[in-house]
């Protein structure tokens, strides 16, 4: 297999635990993120925006869409684990550890599948809740150097959900930035898609 080849599935490897497995910078529940990039035109027409940037070895990827939904039936997509091998790559397994915080948040362990000539392990992660607003979640342990992330549940006007997704990555090993940075806009952009879709379709009711 050529070099680049190897670096195409270690990148998109890393994505088995991008949805779940990110450490969040310090915020707020009351903390609101940036929307200034946002098209709100073509977000209104179903578009998932999405946009890239790199700050030395990390690169942070945010992704936003309107889901027609409650932001509680986002919510129990978000928080099914059980369900995450249905539409987060390499992921085979996500099961709950413990509860913690009188429910406030959650210990789960994920079996991942990078490719076939690469060993399963698990990764495990904490959940933190408030509820409708945001879930932050925090690596516990795992083979990436520092993962950052939040979902953000903004109401809209009309009945919608403005669901905001932002992740940064730093892999701690050797993959092209490039190839990491294609990979992420890919898979968050599908992983979005089906989260909208699960939620709107109320396929876990």
């Amino acid at each position: 297999m050529s070099r680049r080849t190897d670096a195409i599935v270690a990148g998109s490897a890393l994505l088995g635990v991008l949805l779940l497995a990110a450490a969040p910078p310090p915020a707020s529940a009351d903390d609101v993120p940036d929307q200034s990039w946002l098209d709100r035109e073509q977000l209104a027409a179903g578009e998932i925006q999405v946009q890239a940037s790199r700050e030395g070895g990390a690169i942070t990827v945010e992704t936003a869409a309107l889901i027609d939904a409650s932001a509680e039936a986002i919510w129990d997509v978000l928080t099914a684990c059980e369900i995450a091998p249905e539409y987060v790559p390499n992921v085979v397994d996500c099961e709950l550890i413990e509860t913690l915080d009188d429910g406030r948040a959650e210990l789960f362990v994920q079996t991942i599948k990078p490719a076939f000539f690469i060993p399963r392990f698990e990764h495990v992660f904490r959940l933190d809740y408030h509820p409708y607003e945001r879930i932050d979640v925090q690596e516990v342990s795992g083979p990436i150097e520092r993962m950052r992330g939040s979902w953000w549940f903004l109401p809209q006007p009309d009945g919608e959900v403005l669901l905001l997704h932002s992740l940064e990555v730093d892999p701690g090993f050797p993959v092209p930035r490039f190839v990491l940075r294609a990979t992420m806009r890919r898979d968050l952009v599908n992983i979005m898609e089906a989260v909208r879709e699960l939620a709107e379709t109320g396929s876990l009711q």
